[in-house]
């Protein structure tokens, strides 16, 4: 197994996924999307969902199991950071994508996040069976 990165000690993938998860720890403290969450605010504790114009709570109860609550206040990017019809493509596209102005965010209740996160994951798992099946 090659192992170009990080001194020899990291594959490509590890390396790939270093980034990745750096780049999403910045993502959390970039200004525009607070902003996008803050213009979706009703009241303390409440906020409106952009798909279904439900006015939610910002948290739910923790599953089954757990013991943290989970986020309804998703802030969900309009256009997705990876296009699941194409997939990862470059880094500079990646950055590009991922920090976005506010107009380019929407906060999504937890039900409308999941059903457009399973709507991109069928998507790009249909493409990867496809690029496997030919080969690239």
């Amino acid at each position: 197994m090659s192992k170009p990165r990080c001194g020899g000690r990291w594959t490509e993938a590890r390396f790939n996924s270093f980034i990745t998860s750096a780049l999403r720890a910045a993502h959390s403290r970039w200004n525009p999307k607070a902003t996008a969450k803050k213009k979706a605010w009703i009241k303390r504790g409440v906020y409106l969902c952009s798909q279904c114009k439900v006015e939610g709570p910002a948290t739910l109860p923790p599953l089954k199991g757990k013991k943290r609550r989970r986020n309804n206040a998703c802030v969900d990017h309009i256009k997705p950071v990876v296009d699941p019809y194409v997939g990862k493509t470059t880094w500079d596209e990646y950055i590009e994508r991922m920090f976005i102005e506010e107009e380019g965010y929407q906060v999504l209740c937890y039900d409308c996040h999941s059903v457009k996160t399973n709507e991109e994951r069928a998507i790009a798992s249909i493409r990867r069976a496809k690029e496997k099946e030919n080969g690239s």
